[in-house]
C-alpha cells in the first residue's frame, strides 16, 4: 500500500505545480507604482519640460512598471494628461516587457506659456493611461497642487528626508526662473536707467570691473531716486503632500519696478534681471534671512546692499543709505559672506544666474504691457537727468572686488575686451579675436547650446559664435554641438579640414526652417573643456574676406 501511495502523491503534487505554471503563464499582471511631484510652480514650467535641466531632477512624475505575470506584454503605450492644462500626450511606447522586467518612465510636461497667467493655488489631478496587448487598458491618477505664478516653494524634499539647511532650500537653484532680462518691461526700465543715469552708455562685459561695479551704484541710485522702498513679508509654511516647506509670494521684477517696492529677494531678482539685460554677469548672495545682489567680474565679485533704500520691514533705526554707502555696505557684507562660507557654513550660497541658465534654469516668458510701460514712464520721470553717479564704485577704501577665483563658474571664459578702435571691437577670454565694431554681441544666446556669445553682423546675415563645451576633444565637442543644435531645430553637417595655430579646423553647413548657412571654425583645449569659434553666413562668399581677417586675429 505504501508503495502505491508515494507515486500517487508525487503525481498529485506535479499536477498542482503544472497547473500553477499554466495559470501564471497566461496572466498579464502589470504592477504600477507612481512617484509624483507634490506641486507645480508655473514660473518653472520651462525647467519641468526639459529632461536635461539640472540633470532631469524636476520631473512631474516617475512611474515604475513591473510585469508580474507569466507572459510578455506587448506595445505598452503610456500617455498622460492634466485636465485644463495638458491634453492627452503619449510619453513612450515600449515594444515588449518580459515577465519579471522593470521599466521606469519619467514625465517632463510641456505646459503652454500662458500657464504663467495662473495667479492662485489649486488642487489638480494628473491622469495616466497604459494601453497594451492590443486593447487592454490600465488607468492611474494622482493629485498635486498647482501653485500661483508668484508662489515660490523652497524645497521639494519630503519632510522625513530633510536633514540639512540645503535640503530645506533646495529650490533656490530655480530662482533664475524669476530673473527676467527679456521681459519687455524690464528691458524698457533698463533702457530708462541707462539713458537717465549713464547718459545712454551701458556697462557691459566688455568694460572694466570698475565700470561694471559702477553700474550697480547707478542702478541703486535709480531705485533711490524713484523712492522705491523695502517691504518685508514672511514665507508661509505649507504642507503639500509629503512636502513641508516655506511658500513665499514673490513679486516678479516687473512688479517690483511698477509697484516701486520689494523684499530683499525681490530686489535681488530685479537687480539680476537689469544687470543681465545690460550684459553683465549677475549673482545673488543668499544667507540666513537675507539676500543681496552682485556681479561676477574677472577678478572676483562686487555686491551692493539693495535694501539700503530703507522702508517698511526694516529696523526703525535703519537709515536710508546713499549709493556709495550702499556699495560699501554690500562689499562689507560680501566679505562676511565669504568668511562664513569658508568656514563651511552651508547656509551661505551663491546663485550664479548665467551658470544655472546654462544648466537649463531659464526664465518664464512674459508679454508686453502698455499699462506697465506707462508706469515705467512715470517712474523714469522722477529720474534726474543729472543723476549720473559721481561716486567711485571701486576704490581702495572698501570698493575693490572680493576675489574668489576658485569659485569661478564654467561660463567665466566669456570676458570681452574694450573696443580696439572706432571700427574694431575685441572679444577677450579663453579665446580672443577682433571683429567689426558695428556687429551686435549677445551673451549666452541660447540655453540649449553651449555658446558663450553670438556676434551678429549689422545686416543680420552673418555671425560669430564663441563656444565652451564640456568635452575631451574638438571632435567630441563638435559631436555635442551637433546634437544640441538639433534639439532646437538646427541640423549640422561638417568635415574636419586640418590644423591652424593650435586649432582643429572644421567647415560645414547648418540647415534650419527657412534657410541654411555655411560656416567654418576652429576648436582647441581650454577653459574647462574645449573652446572654439565658428563664423557663418547665409551669404558666405560675400563675407569670406572678413571671416579670414577675423580668423587671423584669433588667439
Amino acid at each position: 500500500m505504501k508503495k502505491i501511495i508515494l507515486p500517487v502523491s508525487l503525481v498529485f503534487i506535479g499536477l498542482i505545480v503544472l497547473g500553477m505554471y499554466f495559470f501564471n503563464f497566461g496572466k498579464d499582471d502589470l504592477n504600477v507604482k507612481i512617484s509624483n511631484s507634490a506641486y507645480v510652480m508655473p514660473s518653472v514650467y520651462k525647467v519641468y519640460a526639459n529632461p536635461q535641466a539640472l540633470n532631469g531632477e524636476y520631473y512631474f512624475f516617475k512611474m515604475l512598471m513591473t510585469n508580474e505575470g507569466g507572459s510578455s506584454l506587448h506595445d505598452v503605450k503610456v500617455s498622460y494628461d492634466i485636465p485644463g492644462y495638458i491634453d492627452w500626450t503619449e510619453l513612450q511606447t515600449i515594444p515588449v516587457i518580459y515577465p519579471g522586467q522593470h521599466v521606469v518612465i519619467r514625465c517632463y510636461p510641456h505646459f503652454k506659456d500662458d500657464v504663467v497667467k495662473k495667479m492662485t493655488q489649486s488642487e489638480e489631478t494628473g491622469e495616466i493611461k497604459i494601453e497594451y496587448n492590443g486593447g487592454k487598458v490600465k488607468k492611474e491618477s494622482f493629485g498635486f497642487n498647482m501653485m500661483g505664478r508668484n508662489q515660490f516653494v523652497y524645497t521639494d524634499i519630503p519632510a522625513d528626508q530633510v536633514t540639512s539647511y540645503p535640503d530645506m532650500t533646495r529650490n533656490t537653484q530655480l530662482l533664475p526662473c524669476l530673473v527676467t532680462p527679456e521681459d519687455p518691461i524690464v528691458k524698457y526700465y533698463t533702457s530708462q536707467v541707462q539713458d537717465r543715469f549713464m547718459k545712454g552708455e551701458a556697462a557691459s562685459v566688455d568694460n572694466t570691473p570698475e565700470e561694471q561695479s559702477k553700474f550697480l551704484v547707478d542702478l541703486y541710485a535709480a531705485t533711490l531716486t524713484s523712492r522705491m522702498v523695502y517691504s518685508g513679508t514672511e514665507g508661509v509654511p505649507q504642507k503639500l503632500g509629503d512636502i513641508s516647506s516655506l511658500v513665499q509670494s514673490t513679486r516678479l521684477p516687473r512688479e517690483v519696478i511698477t509697484g516701486n517696492t520689494g523684499l530683499c529677494i525681490e530686489l535681488s531678482l530685479l537687480y539680476a534681471s537689469v544687470l543681465k539685460a545690460a550684459g553683465l554677469h549677475p549673482v545673488i548672495f543668499l544667507k540666513p534671512g537675507h539676500a543681496f545682489p552682485g556681479i561676477r567680474v574677472t577678478n572676483g565679485f562686487y555686491a551692493i546692499e539693495a535694501t539700503g533704500i530703507a522702508g517698511q520691514g526694516l529696523s526703525t533705526v535703519a537709515k536710508i543709505q546713499g549709493p556709495n554707502e550702499a556699495f560699501v555696505s554690500g562689499m562689507a557684507e560680501l566679505k562676511d559672506f565669504f568668511a562664513n562660507q569658508d568656514k563651511g557654513d552651508t547656509r551661505y550660497s551663491i546663485i550664479d544666474v548665467n551658470d544655472l541658465e546654462a544648466k537649463g534654469v531659464v526664465p518664464m516668458e512674459l508679454p508686453d504691457d502698455d499699462f506697465l510701460r506707462k508706469k515705467v514712464d512715470d517712474i523714469a520721470a522722477t529720474f534726474s537727468t543729472n543723476g549720473v553717479s559721481n561716486t567711485p564704485a571701486a576704490t581702495n577704501n572698501g570698493g575693490g572686488s572680493t576675489t574668489r577665483t576658485t569659485r569661478r563658474s564654467n561660463s567665466n571664459g566669456n570676458r570681452g575686451g574694450n573696443s580696439g578702435g572706432s571700427n574694431i571691437a575685441t572679444y577677450s577670454g579663453e579665446i580672443s579675436f577682433s571683429y567689426p565694431a558695428g556687429w551686435v554681441r549677445t551673451n549666452y544666446p541660447n540655453a540649449q547650446v553651449p555658446a558663450l556669445a553670438a556676434i551678429i553682423s549689422a545686416d543680420a546675415v552673418s555671425g560669430i559664435s564663441v563656444w565652451n563645451v564640456q568635452a575631451n576633444s574638438p571632435d567630441q565637442a563638435m559631436y555635442i554641438i551637433r546634437n544640441q543644435a538639433a534639439s532646437v531645430g538646427r541640423y549640422i553637417t561638417y568635415q574636419k579640414t586640418g590644423q591652424q595655430n593650435g586649432y582643429t579646423m572644421y567647415r560645414g553647413y547648418t540647415t534650419y526652417q527657412g534657410g541654411s548657412a555655411q560656416w567654418e571654425g576652429g576648436f582647441r583645449s581650454g577653459g574647462n573643456g574645449i573652446v572654439g569659434i565658428t563664423l557663418g553666413s547665409s551669404n558666405f562668399a560675400s563675407y569670406q574676406a572678413i571671416f579670414n581677417q577675423i580668423i587671423s586675429t584669433v588667439r
